[in-house]
This record gives C-alpha cells, structure tokens and sequence, in this order.
C-alpha cells in the first residue's frame, strides 16, 4: 500500500465516525474552518471557511472545479452560488466521491488526483482547494495543474497549512510529501508564480482557523454535556482526547493560510 492509498484509508475512517460526525453537526465537512466571522459551531465555521475562500474570487460566473471535495459538502454549499451544471468536483477516494455525489446532486463529482487532472486546458473560470494542498503528490504539480485548467484571467483559491519539519515517519502519518514542506510563506508563495501564477495574495489566518478549531474542540465535550448530550464519564474521556488532538495540531502546524491567485 502506497503512503497516499494509507492516507485516503485514512480519511475514510475517520470522516466517517460517529464522534467525528457528531462534532461536525452531521455537515459531512472536515476541515478547520474559520471563526473569525463569529462562527458558534465547527459546521457554521466550516461553512464561513468555503464562503471565505469564495469572497476572493474577482467573480462568482462560469465554472468552478472543487478539489479534494472530500465528501462533498464544500461542494454543496458551492451550489448556493452556482448551478449544478457549472460544479465540478474531484476527490481520489471512491467512497468520498460517492457520499459527495449525495450531497451535491446536480453536480458533476469525479474520481481524479489533484495533480493530474484530466481536463483539457482553460476549461475553469476558478478552481477551490479546501485544506488539501499539502497532502498532494506534490503541491507544485497541483498549483501547475490548476494553471493549466484555468482560463486566462481565473482565480485559485484555497487554504492550505504549513506544516513544521517533522521526522519522516511523523510526516508519513500526517500524509504530507516531504516534497510539500516549505520553509516560510515567502518560499510558499514562490511556488505559485513557479506554477504560472500571478497576483498572488497569502494570508496568514493561523488564529481565525486553526487557533479559532482547538479553542471550539477543546470546549466542546463541557458545552455537550451543559446541554444534556453527553454523561460525565464520556465527557471527562472526550475531553482529554480533544485536547490531546489540539495540542497535537498547535505542535505540528507552523501556520495556517488563506490563498488567492490569478491565471494571467
């Protein structure tokens, strides 16, 4: 099994789990979000992170490609902007592709590896990556890729982590090509103008996404068991690993970016 087949393995675990699914409002999303819009909820801050990445787009027309949609619900809150027909979706895990197709009828949902797509050149007016980038075989292929399938004039948008320099097997474990570690966001943002890009813009939003996740996960189990959902005993359990997931995330991670560009 290659590190990339563990990965999605993984994946389709872990989103699949009950507590997992729990914590997310049964929303079928799984990514950090972003609190900075006063988000109560991991689903309602998930929710903000897609609209977020959305706002910086200089138009909201034409296609759009969602990448690594995982089980689709970045790409069904992209049909409150978009038509149907005018939503493409790609994930590698066949069992993420088919909860997406679920999630987001009307939608074209395809199995396909972000650094190779098979779409003929300029075939998007804007591509959307949630929090995957880093997990590609490699990024820079994947921001290359984005390039190509992009008309002239497209956007690219996304979140995206930095992640510290790791031993290999802690590195393996996270899924992230060591390809894929840079040294700051300067050297980051080089890999966007080394794709194609220009009109690059990064920011560093660790606080609003990352920092705004381990507070709301950390809190969580009190706030479950406040409202009757959760016994004493389980809360206790729930919240050692919350924090133990925190703490975990806030030691690996080195920031947590916000990403704009455009196709020339």
């Amino acid at each position: 099994m290659t590190a990339q087949q563990a990965m999605i393995r993984v994946y389709d675990r872990v989103m699949k789990s009950s507590k997992q699914r729990r914590y997310y409002g049964g929303s079928d999303f799984y990514n950090f979000g972003y609190w900075a819009t006063g988000a109560t909820s991991q689903r309602e801050a998930s929710e903000a992170l897609v609209d977020t990445l959305l706002a910086r787009l200089p138009t909201r027309e034409g296609r759009i490609l969602d990448v690594a949609c995982g089980m689709g619900a970045s790409t069904r809150r992209l049909l409150l902007t978009y038509p149907p027909e005018a939503v493409t979706a790609i994930n590698l895990s066949a069992s993420q592709a088919a909860k997406a197709r679920q999630n987001a009828p009307g939608a074209t949902v395809l199995e396909m590896d972000a650094a190779k797509l098979s779409f003929p050149d300029a075939s998007f007016d804007a591509v959307i990556c949630v929090e995957a980038a880093f997990h590609f075989d490699t990024r820079q292929r994947f921001l290359a890729e984005a390039c190509r399938v992009l008309k002239p004039g497209g956007a690219l948008v996304l979140s995206d982590i930095l992640f510290r320099r790791l031993p290999a097997s802690l590195s393996d474990r996270l899924g992230v090509p060591k390809g894929n570690l840079v040294a700051d966001i300067p050297a980051y943002r080089a890999q966007f103008a080394a794709a194609g890009f220009g009109e690059v813009e990064v920011e560093d939003a660790t606080d609003h996404c990352l920092g705004g996740f381990r507070r709301n996960l950390v809190a969580w189990p009190a706030a479950e068991r406040a409202r009757g959902a959760m016994n004493l005993s389980t809360s206790i359990g729930t919240t050692a690993a919350c924090r133990l997931i925190a703490g975990y995330f806030g030691t690996v991670t080195k920031a947590y970016l916000l990403v704009s560009a455009r196709k020339p």
